[in-house]
Order: structure tokens, then sequence, then C-alpha cells
């Protein structure tokens, strides 16, 4: 599986840098690809630098920050889903990715989970997460809604078409999505997504990211500090 990716290189996820016209995005050939085993692995995306800040450790700020989708998905119950309104005001992590991701959605997902479990009781409810399936044709709802559920019951699973997928995408800031679509019928394929959280403060805004390589502990503690003292810029 191919990702997008803002984040510093690290060797245990295979990273690959590639350089872009004036700046410098990292990509990610997850599960330890290369790009003679698999030549779709590498995309092009022009992308800005990541900035860090010893106010949010392990997160990395974006050059400028971005609203929160108004694309009104479907959640796991089938019920429509507009992130902005069922979100306004909250701490909101957003992430885009598939359950067939053989190792970074799940290590997003995990890292988030525990985040949240260091938290104070009364502050866990405080955090929302939101998964969005980059793979609808595979990802129906109630397959979301078991994965989900081996990290967090509360975090809320959403799918749509390709196309308001996409929308929500290109909206919230993130490369746009695609199927490696494998050549022969019935074989598996990945999908090439955002490989980093998204995380909207309480001025619905994404302001930082929470990339793969962020550990539990610094995700806990920069959401404490959203928590308690909301962005600062």
């Amino acid at each position: 599986m191919g990702l997008f990716r803002r984040s510093p290189p690290a060797g245990r996820h295979g990273l690959v840098a590639v350089a872009v016209a004036a700046a410098a995005v990292l990509l990610a050939a997850c599960g330890g690809s290369s790009p003679s085993s698999n030549p779709n692995a590498i995309v092009s995306q022009v992308g800005g630098p990541p900035q860090t800040s010893s106010t949010y450790p392990g997160a990395l700020l974006f050059p400028h920050s971005y609203p929160k989708p108004t694309t009104t998905l479907e959640d796991t119950a089938g019920a429509p889903y507009d992130i902005s309104s069922e979100t306004k005001g909250k701490l909101t992590l957003v992430y885009f990715g598939y359950t067939h991701c053989p190792d970074l959605c799940p290590l997003n997902m995990e890292t988030a989970a525990t985040a949240i479990a260091r938290l104070p009781k009364d502050e866990r409810s405080e955090v929302h997460v939101v998964f969005i399936t980059t793979d609808p044709d595979r990802d129906t709802p109630s397959v979301i809604r078991i994965w989900l559920d081996h990290f967090d019951p509360s975090f809320v699973g959403l799918t749509g078409t390709i196309q308001q997928i996409r929308q929500t995408e290109a909206t919230s800031g993130v490369p746009l999505s695609f199927a490696e679509h494998a050549t022969e019928a019935g074989a598996s394929y990945a999908v090439v997504h955002a490989g980093f959280i998204l995380v909207y403060t309480q001025d619905d805004r994404a302001h930082v990211e929470f990339p793969a390589e962020i550990s539990p502990a610094q995700e806990a503690q920069d959401i404490r500090t959203l928590l308690q003292h909301g962005w600062q810029g």
C-alpha cells in the first residue's frame, strides 16, 4: 500500500523521500515495499514543508489551516453524517484510510485509541475520532464498524461514493486517494491515501496533523493541551 505522507522519514515504514518542485513531499510504500517491487507505490504530490512546535510534541503544523469538510457521508448505522455540524466546536481527529490496510491505518487508529485512553475520564468524551474510508467498494458500514470496534467503539466510521470521499479529501486539504487495482480478477489491491490524522481544534479548523510516528504519550499530551487551551498558534 502506498501512503501520501508529510512527516519526516522513518525507516520502520520503508519511506521514500521524493522532491517535487520546490517543496519536499515524503511518501511511503507501506509494508516494506520498494520502488522496484511495487512501482506504483510512489506518486507525486506537491505539499508544504512540515513544521514542528514545542507546544505540540510529535505533531506537525500545517502552513495554513483548513476548515472542517461539509460533505454529508453515511455512518456505520446507515445515517447521514455531516462532520462539520456533528462535531461543531469539538476537538476532532479525522483519518482517511481503509480496513484492508496492512500497517499504518491500524497503527494510527491504535495510537489514537491508546492516547485517548490515557486521558482523564472526564476528558475522553470531549475527543471525537472520525474514520473515513478511502475504499468504499470493500469497506461496507458493517465492515468498518467491526474494524473500528477493535480500537474504540466510540470511533465514528463513514463511507460514501468515491466522488463524495474525494470531495471531502479536497476540502480537508489532503491528497486525493486512489486505488491501485490488481490486474488479475479477484486479486487484492491497495489504496494510496494520506497517512496522517487531521486534528480539528475547537475553532473547527485543522492546524496540525498527527503523523504515524507520533507516540501515544505525545498524542495524549497534545490532545490535553488542545482540550485545555485550544489552538495556540
